[in-house]
């Protein structure tokens, strides 16, 4: 039987990620491929002390606003989301959500999107979903006047919004100077292009906070408009499915019908137990604790590779660092033989703009913060021996 589709559901292109994940399961796997936080990143007991309070609220079973829990939407602003003058906040199923409503509700279908390259493969899935075309631009750290947005943002007609993520980024690890984010703000601005900020991973930082959002520092430039996307996954528990959403009183009405018009609502349970666990008054010991962890297994991996001769770029936060492979590397089968010595990676031409890109075929994205730290030097070492055959 023929069944025809929607295009643009059927154009919706094969996350790459997501395929890694039988590899995964194998015994004895180390994974240095999926961005999950080790079992030791989490509060376990504030989540068990937060779980029956919250079974304990009716609100917790039944339906509620599409905005959000009137209680956690207050206690996210109290411990996480700055929420300017003219601007809502929503909750989100994850960042994720907030990305796929920011777009839905900017850009129409053949209207055009900047990403930036490498780029988190689940951005072009919420494009292709709804007809929207992705153009990258290029950054990098000589790049303070921000020229490869400035080049992008010139050779395209059509562009309804730019999507950034510029602190601790997937899969680069990289963060973007206070003077790049004022340069991007400027470029969007003159064109009256929105700026969707993804910023799950901003609490994560190691020695040093980051730069303000772009949200924070949208008022120094007039005309900007920026739709800032937090998380609670990497910080409390990826298993909620819960985030935030800030943006403009214009841009959040209708990204809260899109959303109502898709699952009406976050999940009641969860909102309650994350409003719980803030309100237990753990969260800032314990992402303290976990931040002290990823630095560790960041300077433990970066060191054995580099010494290996892999160039890892340094990064200052975050969940990844986008490696790149020692020269002779035989790139053939590596993955195959790191899979074989039990150790697994993000390929880089999963982050490719277009399949079959081999711009990044050198490259590698590894997760730091998944093994424990007994992990973390077998893993190098088995990396370390797939890549010399």
């Amino acid at each position: 039987m023929s069944i025809a589709l929607n295009p643009f559901i059927a154009g919706i292109p094969a996350n790459p990620l997501r395929a890694l994940f039988p590899f995964a399961a194998r015994p004895g796997m180390l994974n240095l491929a999926s961005g999950h936080p080790s079992r030791d990143a989490y509060d376990h007991a504030g989540l068990a002390e937060a779980l029956p309070k919250a079974g304990a609220d009716f609100p917790a079973w039944t339906y509620g606003p599409s905005a959000g829990d009137p209680l956690l939407l207050e206690a996210l602003q109290e411990h996480l989301a700055e929420v300017p003058a003219g601007h809502r906040l929503l909750v989100t199923s994850g960042a994720q959500q907030g990305i796929d409503l920011a777009i839905r509700t900017l850009a129409p279908p053949g209207a055009a999107v900047l990403v930036p390259e490498p780029v988190y493969p689940a951005v072009l899935s919420a494009c292709a979903a709804v007809g929207v075309r992705t153009v990258g631009y290029r950054t990098d750290a000589a790049d303070t006047a921000m020229a490869g947005l400035a080049a992008a943002l010139a050779a395209t007609p059509d562009v309804r919004a730019l999507y950034a993520l510029p602190t601790f980024g997937n899969p680069t690890g990289e963060t973007l100077t206070r003077t790049q984010r004022l340069a991007m703000l400027a470029l969007c601005a003159q064109r009256g292009i929105p700026v969707i900020e993804d910023d799950p991973y901003r609490a994560l930082w190691f020695r040093v906070p980051p730069p303000p959002s772009l949200l924070a520092l949208a008022p120094k430039v007039p005309g900007v408009a920026v739709i800032h996307l937090g998380s609670l996954s990497k910080i409390i528990s990826p298993g909620l499915r819960l985030g935030w959403a800030v943006a403009p009183d214009a841009v959040a009405g209708p990204m809260q019908e899109a959303r109502q018009a898709s699952d009406l609502q976050p999940n009641s349970l969860a909102q309650r137990v994350a409003l719980h666990y803030l309100r237990l008054g753990r969260l800032d010991a314990h992402v303290a604790r976990v931040r002290g962890l990823y630095a560790a297994r960041y300077d433990a991996l970066a060191g054995r590779l580099a010494a290996a001769g892999f160039l890892m770029p340094p990064v200052d936060g975050g969940m990844f660092v986008f490696a790149r492979m020692p020269e002779g590397t035989v790139r053939d089968g590596l993955f195959d033989r790191a899979v074989a010595r039990g150790v697994m990676y993000a390929p880089g031409a999963a982050f490719a703009l277009q399949p079959g890109d081999a711009g990044f075929a050198d490259r590698m994205r590894l997760c730091f913060v998944g093994l424990a730290d007994a992990d973390v030097p077998v893993a190098a070492d088995r990396l370390v021996a797939a890549a010399r055959g």
